[in-house]
């Protein structure tokens, strides 16, 4: 109940800021993560809160993918390194190569600690499971930047409702534009192939009449 209070009141401040100020101009930064595999963090502060990071990255094989944020609360990065609270409150996508809009974030994040100052949960967490090897594009904002409405593509671009400079979470209270990106990679689980599985079943009956003969002799 609390996330879903936290959602629409999410929602009727993005709202509110548009119909009562001009949108202002969204800079976009583009960088490449490389191909990642475990545990990988990324650390930085945006100029402004107009920022939108497209973090391009691949995956060589098919993983199950967690991206979280901790720069908000604070608490402990993918790579064992510590993040400090006071970090804006981030909003997280994913996109294919293309564009097309593969996964949004759970908010408030299920691993997110409280700002010690704000009381507030204001991290962002995504999952992705099974996701197949390839290249793909993250989107990491303020969550007063955000896509219009009727975006179907990364290309539709962004729209800032918030002041541009300054950045506030949900509450009004200020943060500053320190953010830390964590991205983890585990392996799906394998099943056995029909032809493997074949040839594990005499040994499986095996053991299981061996098992009744002991049950039998005892």
């Amino acid at each position: 109940m609390a996330k879903h209070k936290l959602h629409l009141s999410l929602l009727t401040l993005l709202f509110s800021v548009a119909a009562t100020q001009q949108l202002k101009a969204v800079d976009i930064t583009n960088v490449n993560l490389g191909t990642i595999s475990g545990a990988y963090t990324t650390t930085g502060t945006s100029p402004n809160q107009g920022q939108v990071l497209e973090a391009t990255f691949s995956i060589a094989s098919a993983t199950n993918l967690t991206i979280f944020t901790d720069s908000y609360g604070g608490g402990t990065n993918a790579n064992g390194t510590t993040a400090t609270a006071g970090g804006f409150m981030p909003s997280l996508v994913l996109y294919s190569s293309t564009g097309k809009y593969l996964a949004g974030e759970t908010f408030p994040s299920p691993i997110g600690k409280k700002d010690p100052v704000t009381g507030l949960d204001g991290d962002a967490y995504l999952s992705s499971i099974n996701l197949a090897a390839g290249t793909y594009i993250l989107a990491l904002s303020d969550f007063l930047v955000q896509q219009p409405v009727t975006a179907t593509n990364l290309s539709d671009g962004f729209i800032n409702y918030g002041s541009g400079t300054t950045f506030t979470d949900v509450q009004g209270n200020l943060r500053t534009g320190n953010y830390s990106l964590n991205l983890t990679t585990s392996s799906t689980p394998s099943v056995p192939e029909p032809a493997t599985f074949g040839l594990m079943i005499p040994a499986l009956v095996g053991v299981a009449v061996l098992v009744r003969k002991r049950k039998t002799a005892l």
